[in-house]
């Protein structure tokens, strides 16, 4: 099996060790290329945290008519609450009607017993 430095070409690895031996020798390359890196770093960090904001302008009036921050809420509250006991009443009185005709049921069979 051949090695990777075979299968290479001459001149890639040539290229490839100049250029570790430049970086390498150099401290002042090494600073660049720090340097370099950090602000590469930097820039793409920001660009992936960017959000892009959207304004759609509506040249129409505003309706704050149902609006909570302008209207009531304890209307709005007491509306709630109200359709609540209406509910409640209207549970209320089937049940009652109901136990009427049972009531009534019940009186009939005493009154055919006696």
């Amino acid at each position: 099996m051949k090695s990777l430095n075979e299968m290479m070409p001459k001149n890639f690895s040539r290229s490839f060790s100049d250029i570790k031996d430049f970086i390498l020798g150099s401290k002042k390359t090494q600073v660049w290329i720090a340097l370099f890196s950090v602000v590469s770093l930097i820039y793409v960090v920001s660009k992936m945290s960017e959000t892009s904001t959207v304004v759609y302008r509506d040249y129409q009036k505003p309706n704050f008519s149902e609006g909570r921050i302008l209207g009531s809420q304890a209307s709005t509250y007491l509306k709630s609450k109200e359709a609540q006991l209406n509910k409640a009443a209207r549970r209320i009185m089937a049940e009652n009607k109901a136990l009427k005709d049972r009531m009534v049921l019940l009186e009939k069979r005493m009154e055919a017993k006696s």
